[in-house]
């Protein structure tokens, strides 16, 4: 089979759906007891994941009827679109809570996150600026301050809610697109010093934060209070072994382990398909990134277009960095942070 058809990357495609359709198997192993002790009905939160999928897929149909270089052209537009999402999360009434923070935003039935359509704005944005700039990415102002600077409200409204988890992730993908862009190491080597400094400061700056450092750091600490979540993860990935316990034979969904369906459906991923399971996903994952940017890198060779090449960049490591952030908090390599497994 040709890996393209009408200008369709299929492998990428089809890498996509296969994605999709394995998470909804999972929401449905990982949710159905918990959806049934919960609400009464244990489809209910597959059956909102079916109808995000769908929206998904009819988001990415409309998508590829477009010329992306449209975005281009409206991305001061999308940014300011975004800004203003973000902050209508903090109006009461309209901003909705969960998990102690006030990241959604409720209009009547529909209810999400800003947070996420803010990722999509700062990346169309700032592969905008770089592109734009790309004769004066020599220089300091144009190769960094301007690709921090005007994002900085959106990133404190961010913190505001807070989600330092994807303050972090926006932050990790301009720096990487600031290096696709070839803006000078000594310029990024600065930029690096600086976020570093900066997540120190928040992380000790906070009660909670700190507090999830420490766990981090030393779990058994408090193994029926704040470490009960990562031992609990742990522990599953652990009965797991190399084939795992069977697809729908996981305990850890059964009340053990806390957010089974959502931030760590990863450790239930691990202990009913083991370590074969787990790292089939993340192959996966990495696959989706190398294809998303190999397919910004062949426009820009062929074409010379910067735009597509940070665009490409940008969302790809968008769903990719998330990932690999995901997988090592549910491993017990990061501390944890609220992110989910796209």
């Amino acid at each position: 089979m040709r890996s393209e058809f009408r200008g369709v990357d299929l492998v990428f495609l089809f890498s996509i759906i296969a994605l999709v359709v394995f998470g909804l198997l999972m929401v449905y192993s990982t949710s159905f007891i918990f959806a049934a002790e919960r609400t009464g009905d244990g489809y209910t939160f597959i059956r909102k994941q079916l109808a995000f999928a769908v929206a998904g897929f009819a988001g990415l149909w409309a998508a590829s009827r477009l010329d992306y270089r449209h975005l281009e052209r409206l991305g001061y537009w999308i940014f300011g679109g975004s800004l203003l999402l973000l902050a209508l999360v903090l109006v009461p009434g309209l901003g909705g809570k969960a998990g102690g923070a006030q990241r959604w935003l409720e209009l009547g039935a529909l209810r999400f996150q800003p947070g996420e359509i803010a990722k999509f704005a700062l990346v169309v944005f700032v592969a905008r600026q770089l592109a734009r700039k790309r004769e004066r990415l020599t220089s300091f102002t144009a190769g960094v301050l301007a690709n921090f600077v005007v994002p900085l409200p959106a990133l404190a409204l961010l913190l505001a809610q807070p989600d330092f988890g994807t303050v972090t992730i926006i932050a990790a993908v301009i720096f990487c697109m600031m290096f696709a862009a070839g803006v000078p190491l000594r310029y990024l080597a600065a930029t690096l010093g600086a976020l570093g400094a900066a997540a120190v400061v928040l992380v000790l700056g906070s009660p909670y934060r700190k507090a999830r450092l420490m766990t981090f750091l030393d779990p058994w600490q408090d193994p029926s209070g704040s470490g009960f979540q990562i031992l609990q993860s742990l522990t599953g990935l652990h009965n797991g072994g190399v084939s795992g316990v069977g697809l729908g034979n996981g305990r850890g969904k059964l009340f053990y382990l806390p957010e089974a369906h959502n931030d760590f459906i990863f450790a239930i991923i691990g202990e009913e398909l083991g370590f074969i399971g787990a790292a089939a996903v993340a192959a996966l994952f990495c696959f989706v990134v190398y294809r998303g940017l190999m397919i910004g890198w062949r426009r820009f060779s062929s074409e010379g277009d910067l735009f597509a090449l940070l665009l490409a960049t940008g969302l790809t490591l968008v769903i990719g960095l998330q990932a690999f952030v995901n997988m090592a908090v549910v491993m017990g390599l990061l501390p944890t942070k609220g992110l989910t497994l796209p």
